[in-house]
């Protein structure tokens, strides 16, 4: 199973988990009071071209502090599980979201993006490459329902098209 993928989507949920960033912000501090708290789902990763996708099932558990959040959890399957963390920053003067993915094979990832919206879009960096790249697209959806959709899309092989690769659906606890 390829954690990188179900790990980064995970980060990027913690991105945008409980991040309180004060007054001026109100109206993102709102957004993110949506991601605060523990979080249970599951859903498909597809670990490469040649393989049928793997169902999996998460926990996770937010910790948010005054700019920052940090995610942990698990996600596995009938016969692995991974532990995951997360440690993500927002920066209200340049309204980018930034982090760490530590708890995949390859190393710690980076995260960097914005909001749109209901939705969160980061670019993930990895520190090899994944696919033949080092690039993959995350979106975090939250319209305020207790329900999460986070979606992973990268290449399934090297030099070949984009496609979904994690699809998880979480809802609070």
């Amino acid at each position: 199973m390829n954690f990188r993928t179900i790990s980064a989507a995970l980060a990027g949920m913690a991105l945008v988990g409980g991040l309180f960033i004060g007054t001026a912000n109100a109206s993102e501090a709102r957004f993110f009071e949506r991601f605060s708290g523990s979080f249970s789902g599951s859903g498909e990763v597809l670990r490469n071209a040649s393989e049928r996708p793997n169902r999996v099932r998460c926990t996770l558990t937010g910790q948010p502090s005054a700019n920052a959040v940090t995610m942990s959890g698990k996600c596995g399957a009938f016969v692995f599980s991974r532990q995951i963390r997360a440690n993500i920053s927002f920066d209200p003067a340049s309204g980018r979201y930034s982090g760490v993915y530590v708890g995949s094979s390859i190393g710690p990832a980076s995260l960097s993006g914005r909001r749109r919206g209901d939705s969160v879009v980061l670019t993930i960096t990895w520190p090899q490459p994944v696919n033949g790249d080092t690039k993959a697209t995350m979106t975090i959806r939250n319209a305020g329902n207790g329900q999460l959709a986070i979606t992973v899309t990268d290449k399934v092989r090297p030099g070949g098209p984009t496609a979904q690769v994690t699809r998880l659906a979480l809802a609070k606890l």
